[in-house]
């Protein structure tokens, strides 16, 4: 199962961008999830994205760069796409999607500005 503390060790964990987008898991990610999915990789443009039929066109996790994926990581029942920012869970035995965004938590500076910035 996966809950809110996994959730925060996914982002704590793949927190960086791998050397290079050969390091991921790409064959995992295949072997699990591309039969419900209808996964691809397109390789034609300037940079090489992941497509996710499942997810909506117009969604913009429909086409990822493969450059900015953190990892692929498998669960039980899932298998997680990490990004800087979000999170694609696949379901291994299903065309379900969820997606996890991550809670946008200001730092001092921006704390510091809004105290100073009118409304």
């Amino acid at each position: 199962m996966i809950t809110r503390q996994v959730i925060d060790t996914l982002y704590r964990k793949y927190n960086k961008l791998p050397e290079s987008p050969d390091c991921l898991d790409m064959p995992l990610l295949f072997d699990y999830a591309a039969d419900h999915h209808n996964i691809s990789v397109d390789m034609e443009g300037t940079d090489d994205a992941l497509i996710i039929n499942s997810i909506d066109p117009s969604s913009p996790f429909h086409r990822i760069l493969l450059s900015r994926i953190n990892a692929i990581v498998p669960f039980e029942e899932w298998v997680a796409i990490v990004l800087h920012s979000s999170i694609i869970f696949l379901n291994r035995k299903s065309p379900k999607v969820s997606i996890h965004l991550k809670p946008y938590k200001p730092n001092v500076v921006d704390k510091f500005r809004s105290f100073f910035t009118k409304d």
